[in-house]
Formats: structure tokens, sequence, C-alpha cells
């Protein structure tokens, strides 16, 4: 009789988170130095860098590793009722927590250096938000005992945009009526190349939306290996509803204002929502 050849196991999921923070920690410190070598304040750091980087790297594998087993053991051990009453208290405080809020008490001790970028932002959520969750992915190398102030240095010159664009964008309709709708483009981190990412026309666009989503192009684009920084751009106006003719003289508006602060090596906008 042939016998049935078994599927591997497959890994578990928290192997794969292991690896991704692996990733972005490499990335932060890659982006770090290049930020330190443009501003000529490079010395004989790469070599404890990278063996910091091995220390911070390996210190997360354990945590997580040990978290995991925790866990289990913590479930193994806890009869129905005990189970039935964590869930309750957990359903509780998920409950009791404003969705609006982007950061906790928690959250706000341990990221105590993005205090002032709070304060100056706070009628940003979404963009406050996106900077703390970035910053709590990699929070092992902001506690390093040799570079940890720097890789805080680093972090906050990251979340301050290059260069933001604002400029009104005047189209008229099929009726001869005049609109004005506003365009924005937003430029963070050219430390490994020329700013990229894609424009935006929906309602909700706004400053901050922008910032939010470029903030995180910039990971994201160093996650191609390519040399790009990051960019966000795009307008309020609504494609829904419009005619050919009104989205192109649109169009032409809106690239009319923005081309003088694009190129090839400067920054390179791509499509995203209403953008094909």
């Amino acid at each position: 009789m042939m016998k049935t050849m078994m599927p591997p196991p497959r890994r578990r999921r928290n192997n794969n988170m292991i690896i991704i923070h692996k990733t972005v920690l490499i990335i932060f410190i890659c982006i770090a130095m290049q930020i330190q070598t443009i501003h000529g304040r490079i010395g004989n750091q790469i070599s404890n860098t990278i063996a910091s980087m091995t220390a911070v790297t390996a210190a997360a594998t354990a945590t997580a590793t040990a978290t995991t087993t925790t866990t289990a053991t913590t479930k193994a051990t806890m009869t129905p009722n005990t189970q039935q009453t964590t869930t309750k208290t957990m359903t509780s405080s998920s409950t009791q927590t404003n969705p609006q809020s982007c950061t906790n008490p928690t959250t706000t001790k341990e990221l105590d250096f993005l205090d002032d970028l709070r304060t100056k932002y706070s009628h940003q959520p979404v963009f406050l938000q996106a900077v703390e969750e970035m910053a709590l992915s990699i929070t092992p190398l902001f506690h390093d005992p040799t570079q940890g102030e720097f890789y805080r240095r680093a972090f906050l010159y990251l979340t301050e945009p290059e260069r933001m664009i604002s400029f009104h964008v005047p189209w008229m309709d099929d009726e001869g009526v005049q609109h004005v709708n506003r365009g924005w483009r937003v430029e963070f981190s050219s430390a490994l190349g020329p700013y990229k990412g894609g424009l935006r026309f929906h309602p909700s666009v706004n400053d901050g939306i922008l910032k939010f989503l470029g903030f995180e192009q910039i990971f994201k684009n160093a996650l191609t290996g390519l040399p790009m920084g990051g960019g966000k751009g795009g307008s309020d106006f609504d494609p829904k509803g419009k005619s050919e003719a009104e989205i192109r003289r649109f169009c032409e508006s809106f690239m009319t204002q923005l081309n003088r602060y694009i190129g090839a090596s400067t920054d390179v906008p791509a499509g995203d929502i209403g953008v094909r």
C-alpha cells in the first residue's frame, strides 16, 4: 500500500510577525543611518549599529517566543469560569476605550519623546496614530543603552515632512460655473531617494490624511529595496458624478499647479483612490 504523504505543519503566525518586526527594525536603522550620513554627522557608529541591531532583533525574538509560551500555559491552566470572566473583562475594557483617541496611558508613557509632536498635531489624530503604531513596532531601538537617543532623534526627524505644498485648484463645470478645490503634496524623507507616492482624489482628503499616508509610504517604499522616499498627494475633489470633460478640466488645473514641484529626480506621483 502506498503511504499517504502528510503535508508539512504550518508555521505559526507568530513567526511571520517576528520576521516582519525584524524587517522594520532593519529598514528604520538603514534610513536613520542614511539621514546621519546626509547631515555629515557619521562617525564610527556603523559597526556599533549592526551589533545593536543584532542584539535587538534577538531580544525581540526571545520576547515573542516567551509571550507565546506564557499565553499558551495560561490558557491551559484556566478553568472555563475563569476564561469566561477574563473574556468579559477584556470586552468591557475595549468598550470603554474611546475609538477616536489615538493614545493611551501606556503608549504615552512609553513614547514620551513624542509629546511635543502630539501637542503640535493634536488636530491630526490619524497621523498621530500612524506615528505611534510605527514607534511601538521599533520600541526596542529607543531603549538601546548606547544608540537609543540617536534612534529617537532620527524617528522624530522622519515624522516631519521635508516639504508640504498646498494650492488651490480652480476648474469649470459643463454649465460654465467656476469651482475651486484644494490640492496638496506631502513629501517625507528623501534620505533614500526621490519622493514616491500616489495621488488621491476624494472628498475626505485633507492635510492630516495625506501626512498619515505619506509617513507610512516611507517604509512601504523602503521595503521594495529601491531608492525612494515617501510622498502622498491629492485633492478633496470628488470625481463621482462628474463628466469626463469636467474631470479633464480639473486634472489639467491640478497638474498645472503641481507640475512645478515634481520631477523624475525629485518627486514621482502615482495613482490612488479616484486616480487611475
